[in-house]
């Protein structure tokens, strides 16, 4: 894992796959649905901007693998129900900047605390229209495999996904999504751990995909 911490270290300084939308290969459908999202957003932003979020991708080392924890959010939640994310949330007003909130958030929502050194960098943000929240992926590491204590709140299940398994190409599917409009869209999508990881979430994958593939 250290190889690839430090050759994330330097390519996390770069220019980044998906600092252009049109770089990313999305179906066409989504594409001009979040462009046409973020161009709504821009043009009310001074009434209503996005929600500036950011989520923690925390890579660790078990048994010659590498892992990264995510989390099922519960079926209740008012926040992308049933679905799979990286731990995260909205920047508060204590937070010096997105990283502090990525690492809040993470110790709140499964006990786990990234040290701020231990922090590399951080990819695209990406946005996401249904809650309007800009998400920028923070990518730090842990020293060891983490034991977790989830807030029950918030979090489901935490999973701890093999990175290979993302890397993986047989992995990569798309899932259909019907939008509240009616308009179905197909979104990129990774098989791990016997679910399905879709949406934002499966875009900041596929950047740190696109990423490490580079060191091969």
């Amino acid at each position: 894992m250290q190889r690839l911490i430090n050759f994330l270290r330097v390519q996390l300084q770069k220019e980044l796959p998906h600092s252009d939308i049109r770089n990313e290969n999305l179906p066409q459908s989504l594409e001009k649905f979040i462009l046409k999202a973020e161009q709504a957003t821009k043009v009310q932003f001074a009434k209503k901007p996005p929600r500036m979020c950011a989520v923690m991708m925390a890579f660790y080392e078990h048994e010659g693998d590498t892992y990264l924890p995510m989390m099922l959010r519960p079926a209740y939640s008012r926040a992308h129900p049933n679905q799979i994310a990286f731990p995260g949330g909205k920047k508060e007003e204590q937070d010096v900047d997105l990283i502090e909130t990525a690492i809040r958030e993470m110790e709140e929502e499964i006990g786990v605390r990234v040290s701020r050194q231990n922090v590399i960098g951080q990819l695209s943000p990406v946005y996401i229209p249904p809650s309007n929240a800009l998400v920028t992926p923070i990518v730090g590491f842990l020293d060891s495999k983490p034991q977790y204590i989830p807030d029950e709140s918030e979090v489901a299940e935490v999973l701890d996904v093999r990175f290979e398994d993302l890397m993986n190409p047989n992995n990569i599917s798309f899932k259909k999504v019907t939008l509240t409009n009616g308009e179905s869209i197909e979104m990129p999508a990774y098989k791990a751990n016997n679910t399905v990881i879709w949406g934002g979430t499966a875009r900041m994958i596929s950047e740190m995909v696109k990423l490490a593939a580079l060191k091969v």
